[in-house]
């Protein structure tokens, strides 16, 4: 018997498995899928530097992948765009995040987990988790490739099956966002592309598709000779385009791609001339959440537990950050029926997701401060309005878990002209309650330099 079967070996199952094989655990890892797997998210935050430093994968990530200084969020012409550059609010080394191959990566940290003691079994497909034939654990039940059916007791059981929820689906638990619309994404790597100094910089750029589309376009440096143009629109929209269109339904997908990656004269201008390096795969209808997060034999980490936007690239880093809270309190709950960490580690990082919630929803919001516009705003005090332009910064690079209380109010502050005039005030004009946000953007400024010196 398995002390804790992990379900799912991407970043989310990997990260806990190899921090609770290091405690000692007799840690599982069942994965559907034979590593290494391509898949979508390509892009990570500089919040997951020091989470990557604890796994011990930092060396092999600083020689093999393109280091990220920040992103670039710019209108479909590119006329107006806002630079948000990490090292502005972080000190050391760690401001230099990642764009990353994620069939190599999620690999990395698999094997990882492996040369840390953790058992992993790929090519193994979970079908449920049996929660009544034991008092004091649970059966996973499991097909391998050839179809053969195999079960596995385990005290308890982690899900991080990603995008298939598979708890929280067994449970009748996933829900949609209630401020969320259904969205679509197309992408596909680009090779030869004529990379702007944006992007040969390594920002991540974010071209804002405002009306019925409602979306974005990203493009991400992944490595020297690749280019990630990806598409994220309203599923609304795409299905009309889908009844409208002139091409057959199996061409669509390919049609539609390229029709509105090419409605933005900068996107445009770039991949004039390069050549697609894959099709264009589609991942469609990607926010919700489970209402339930954790029992007293279970626990959803990762996509499992909800996946919000890909917008600001914060997938993975609530992913890793979740497990490593995860294994951080779960000792307590198996060796000492102690339930208060657990509940407090989940009402951080429920707290973490209603603030990224809180970011997309005001991204697409027509009323709201457009990103690329930032650097419009005039304030009469520069010092101050960079101290609250700070707040963003460290939203952007991934501060969700210890300050979203208050990071939750500053971004409330986006979303018409009456509240961008109160942003204006946190920003310099005048103080107001709001303006202890700073103090903490400062802080966690200091926090953060303090822990580069060392």
């Amino acid at each position: 018997m398995h002390d804790i079967i992990i379900i799912g070996g991407g970043p989310a199952g990997s990260t806990a498995a190899t921090l609770l094989a290091r405690q000692g655990y007799k840690t599982l890892v069942l994965e559907k899928a034979k590593f290494p797997r391509e898949h979508v998210g390509e892009s990570l935050l500089p919040f997951c530097y020091p989470i990557l430093e604890e796994l011990g994968v930092l060396p092999q990530m600083q020689k093999g992948y393109v280091r990220k200084p920040g992103a670039t969020f710019s209108s479909i012409d590119g006329k107006d765009e806002t630079h948000y550059c990490f090292g502005k609010v972080i000190e050391g080394p760690e401001y230099l995040s990642f764009h990353i191959h994620r069939a190599r990566f999620d690999h990395m940290l698999l094997e990882n987990s492996r040369n840390n003691g953790v058992e992993v079994l790929e090519e193994m497909t979970v079908r449920k988790v049996d929660f009544e034939s034991l008092s004091d654990g649970a059966v996973v039940h499991v097909d391998d490739k050839e179809g053969r059916a195999h079960t596995f007791p385990s005290r308890f059981v982690i899900d991080a099956s990603g995008q298939d929820s598979l708890l929280a689906n067994q449970m009748e638990t996933r829900v949609p966002f209630d401020q969320l619309h259904r969205r679509v994404a197309y992408s596909t790597h680009w090779k030869n592309a004529k990379l702007n100094d944006s992007l040969q910089a390594g920002n991540i750029n974010i071209v804002h598709l405002e009306g019925e589309k409602l979306g974005w376009i990203w493009m991400i440096p992944v490595t020297e000779d690749r280019l990630s143009v990806g598409l994220a629109v309203n599923m609304s929209y795409a299905k009309a385009q889908k009844k409208a269109s002139p091409v057959k339904r199996s061409e669509f997908k390919e049609w539609f791609y390229l029709k509105e990656i090419q409605s933005s004269p900068l996107v445009a201008e770039i991949i004039e001339g390069a050549e697609r390096a894959n099709p264009v795969a589609v991942n469609g209808d990607f926010s919700y959440y489970s209402t339930r997060k954790f029992g007293d034999r279970f626990a959803l980490i990762g996509d499992a537990s909800g996946f919000i936007d890909p917008i600001f690239s914060s997938g993975i880093y609530l992913s890793m950050k979740s497990a490593q809270l995860l294994a951080e309190s779960l000792p307590k709950w198996l060796e000492q029926s102690d339930k208060l960490p657990m509940k407090e580690v989940y009402d951080s990082i429920n707290g973490a997701y209603e603030l990224v919630e809180k970011m997309v929803t005001t991204f697409y919001d027509p009323n709201s401060i457009r990103f690329e516009d930032v650097h419009k705003l005039q304030v009469y005090d520069y010092e101050k309005f960079i101290a609250g332009m700070s707040i963003w910064h460290l939203v952007l690079a991934g501060d969700f878990f210890t300050n979203y209380k208050k990071y939750i109010k500053a971004v409330g502050l986006l979303n018409n002209d009456r509240k961008i005039d109160q942003f204006k005030k946190l920003a310099g004009y005048e103080q107001d309650e709001s303006a202890n946000v700073i103090c903490v953007a400062r802080n966690v400024q200091q926090q953060l330099s303090s822990n580069a010196s060392r």
